[in-house]
């Protein structure tokens, strides 16, 4: 095949394989189209340069289309990003030989090295638009309570080994890559479920609102919209949960008079309530994302705040570069890292919290639920946003973070996507954009723990470079005799 098609037919499959994302959903791209890719543009290049330079052509068609919802935070942001996370993801896979048997395990494990760098550099890792995320609607979420999400990339990855030798007509090869495809699920069912220690009633509340809004919108308004959405609703919850930037505090939230209204509320509801706060430093030159719980007797009874920052978003990296090249009028302030694990202790028991962004990432939620998080609460925004892909997505890693942990997962948004989650990573209530209202449902407290939460990421990052070396290994020794 001529180079210039080669490489022009690689971008196209790259950002076919993104329509697996949401809020597109169709799964089945991700292995057809990087599978295709494997067939097309991948086999027969001997040579380690043709391998790169067709990987990082498909990486490239893929995130320029699947991070292009960075545009509207930043575009010199998007620039940078795109051909870094290309570089990332397209070393480990330009190492894993152009033929042979033994592709069923070097893909895989160059997916998951690729993934695993990619969550967690540059400026803390940008996990979003991953593979794992495209196939929350398909047969592999269960395979998240076995190994994470990781272990679903990785299924990924076998199944577009499948996909290559369907293609290739070798009828015969397709056994082994199939019979992990359609085996792996099927023992996740074999999991223990978590243990249920008590069911409680859950209100999620969304304010409702625009879309494409940003930190300057009054918070004032925002907090007016979440009081008014509570009081209209004529429910009883034990437990409820505010969005994102649900309020604000000049200094210290413990001593702000939303601080005190909040824990009236909470005494005249007689329930838990989850709220968020934006509050500034005393000067005014920062500010910290803290999310805080509110007991019906006791008042405000613990604060976490959030540790893991969005770049470009709650802080610029290297602003003295960008600086001069970006309008970061919208970024005026700088937020304060918080420390984790992120968990609040209430009369209901320990609750995880993961705020906004930090649903993508799994340790997160992992530190949270062996910190003796019995659920997990995400108060998120998604209102910076104009479109349904940020909030579609965040929604995907709320149901891959319930699976994974065997925790219910309450998402509250602003204006984007709310839901109730169950274990299962079903979708149990969810809200419209920009809707105001209140989701509610019986939900369970538990304990105890998946495989994916007891072992973590690292097994399966261990096993996948022990698998993608000896695999070189190997292809060099036959290439030397």
């Amino acid at each position: 095949m001529n180079r210039l098609l080669r490489d022009g037919l690689a971008v196209a499959l790259g950002a076919l394989t993104m329509g697996s994302l949401p809020p597109w959903g169709l799964w089945p791209l991700g292995p057809i189209g990087l599978g295709l890719w494997l067939r097309f543009c991948n086999r027969g290049a001997e040579r380690w340069r043709d391998r790169f330079e067709v990987a990082a052509a498909f990486w490239l068609g893929a995130y320029l289309l699947g991070l292009f919802w960075m545009t509207e935070l930043t575009v010199p942001g998007w620039i940078v990003a795109v051909p870094v996370e290309t570089l990332i993801m397209a070393l480990p896979l330009s190492l894993v030989p152009a033929a042979g048997r033994w592709r069923i395990a070097g893909v895989p494990a160059a997916l998951v090295l690729g993934e695993a760098v990619r969550w967690s550099v540059p400026f803390g890792g940008v996990p979003m638009s991953n593979l794992a995320l495209g196939q929350v609607s398909g047969p592999w979420l269960g395979a998240a309570a076995l190994a994470g999400p990781l272990g679903v990339v990785a299924l990924v990855g076998v199944g577009a080994v499948v996909v290559e030798r369907l293609f290739a007509r070798e009828w015969c090869a397709v056994s082994w890559p199939a019979l992990v495809a359609i085996g792996v699920p099927i023992a996740a069912l074999a999991v223990p479920e978590t243990t249920v220690d008590r069911t409680v009633t859950a209100a999620v509340v969304q304010a409702g609102g625009e879309l494409g809004t940003h930190v300057d919108t009054p918070q004032r308004s925002v907090r007016l919209r979440h009081l008014d959405t509570t009081n209209a609703w004529q429910g009883d919850a034990d437990l409820m949960i505010w969005s994102e930037s649900s309020n604000s505090a000049d200094g210290p939230l413990e001593a702000s008079e939303q601080s005190a209204e909040l824990e009236s509320l909470a005494a005249w509801r007689d329930l838990v309530l989850i709220a968020n706060f934006y509050e500034r430093s005393v000067d005014a030159e920062r500010f910290r994302n803290a999310t805080v719980a509110v007991d019906p007797a006791t008042g405000l009874a613990d604060r976490y705040d959030k540790a893991h920052l969005v770049p470009f978003g709650e802080y610029v990296p290297l602003r003295g570069i960008v600086e001069p090249f970006a309008d970061l009028s919208l970024i005026s302030r700088e937020a304060i890292e918080g420390e984790g694990p992120g968990v609040l202790s209430t009369s209901l028991g320990d609750i995880a919290v993961v705020t906004s962004y930090e649903v993508y990432f799994s340790n997160l939620v992992r530190d949270g639920v062996q910190a003796g998080g019995r659920i997990v609460a995400n108060p998120t925004l998604a209102s910076s946003y104009t479109t349904s892909v940020v909030p579609a997505q965040s929604l995907a890693s709320a149901r891959l973070r319930a699976v994974e942990s065997g925790r219910w997962v309450l998402q509250a948004s602003t204006t984007g996507y709310s839901a109730i989650l169950s274990p299962e990573g079903h979708v149990i209530e969810r809200s419209d954009l920009r809707e105001a209202v209140v989701l509610a449902g019986e939900v369970e407290l538990r304990s105890g723990t998946t495989p994916a939460i007891f072992l973590g990421s690292w097994p399966l990052i261990v096993l996948a470079a022990a698998a993608l070396g000896g695999q070189m290994l190997h292809w060099g020794r036959v290439r030397r005799k």
